[in-house]
């Protein structure tokens, strides 16, 4: 099931996201690599939250297993061209001012690349700084005595993700490893944790047994050659450029056509199958903060209802989606070979270290060739598009 969702994850340029897709990148990086985003929990802040956070990890596989049990809905065929009019979908104009990629959003995207890259390193040469990960023992004590969930030992933390107590990250800067400092803070005057503590101050004993360092690699020629098709760091750079002007391009294609078509109303089970794709989106979200669907759903402080509510957008965008490509592969009497299946699905193995066997497997053979005769519409379009000053 992980595998199967990470997949999913994959796809979702094909499905969700399907205008920013690009199927021509063989010798260029991935447009999953270079599209990542990341998203973070807030926690309240406490010195044991490590703890708290092995726990949900743990939980995770369970309360993943729990979120299988919700029936899918399976969309059903429908006659694309009954619901929408495509208007004239060949030789749709995209101006060049909003395809092209300046250089700072070039740099932006090219530091993410490189950052999946990127890789630890012991530090012996220098103290704690910003960005660090530590291993550390301490103990917290109140009025010199140890208080309940203020010890830990061998716990990992990075400076400056702001999981413990103000103060508390920012005074092992500049501490060596195998250095103890101790740490006079003061629990917030309102610490729903533990409001025992709140408002009090403490004394934190810790040492510092280890540290690590993020390194994110320069791009060099060497880099270019290791793990692309290019010989030098600026053919990588340029080719980078290339890939997210074809995707920039697909995007203003897409929106083009999305805004002359003239939908009618969306068949019923269109929309209830998006509107269950969102679900087992948020599903999967859950699972990955060890948490179940409902409770996630009471922590952004909504109901199912509300949430469907507020996705309405979304999943009507998705369905118009469907009907829109799925009008012109009828239209043009599209279809796809088994030799651009398997490249297909090939491909998508590739960018994740698996065999197009475990891709097939994992999504289906039926969403496979469906999400890929998608991608080969919008090639379709996009190629024949016209660019405008």
């Amino acid at each position: 099931m992980k595998k199967r969702l990470l997949l999913l994850a994959a796809l979702l340029c094909l499905t969700a996201s399907l205008s920013g897709c690009s199927s021509d990148t063989k010798e260029e990086t991935t447009a999953a690599q270079t599209a990542q985003t990341a998203q973070t929990a807030e926690t309240e802040q406490t010195a044991s939250e490590a703890e708290t956070v092995e726990e949900s990890s743990e939980t995770a596989a369970e309360t993943e297993t729990e979120a299988e049990t919700r029936p899918q809905v399976v969309k059903e065929d429908y006659d694309p061209l009954q619901y929408v009019d495509l208007g004239e979908y060949k030789g749709i104009q995209v101006s060049r001012a909003d395809i092209d990629v300046d250089d700072a959003t070039l740099e932006d995207t090219l530091n993410s690349e490189l950052a999946q890259y990127s890789y630890t390193q012991e530090v012996t040469d220098r103290p704690v700084q910003e960005g660090d990960t530590v291993n550390i023992d301490y103990t917290g004590t109140l009025n010199g005595e140890a208080f309940d969930g203020g010890s830990d030992e061998g716990a990992s933390l990075t400076i400056g993700s702001g999981r413990f107590i103000d103060g508390f990250e920012d005074g092992l800067i500049g501490v060596a490893a195998g250095e103890t400092v101790d740490l006079n803070l003061t629990f917030p005057e309102e610490y729903s944790p533990n409001p025992d503590l709140a408002g009090q101050a403490v004394v934190f004993e810790v040492t510092v047994n280890s540290i690590t360092e993020t390194v994110v690699p320069e791009l060099t020629d060497e880099f270019a050659q290791e793990h692309s098709a290019y010989q030098t760091a600026e053919e990588f750079r340029e080719g980078l450029r290339s890939v997210m002007r074809d995707q920039n391009k697909r995007t203003a294609v897409m929106d083009a056509l999305m805004q002359q078509a003239q939908f009618q109303p969306m068949p019923e089970n269109l929309i209830d199958y998006y509107e269950s794709e969102m679900i087992s989106q948020m599903e999967y979200q859950a699972a990955m903060y060890g948490m179940t669907y409902e409770n996630l759903l009471a922590a952004y402080g909504m109901t199912e209802e509300e949430f469907l509510e507020m996705s309405a957008e979304n999943v009507e965008s998705n369905a118009r989606q469907d009907v829109l490509l799925n009008a012109i592969i009828a239209s043009e009497q599209m279809e796809l070979t088994d030799e651009e299946f398997q490249a297909g699905a090939q491909e998508l193995a590739d960018s994740y270290g698996l065999t197009a066997d475990d891709v097939i497997s994992a999504l289906g053979e039926d969403l496979l060739r469906e999400n890929l005769l998608w991608n080969k519409a919008i090639d379709f379009v996009t190629q024949q598009a016209v660019e405008t000053e």
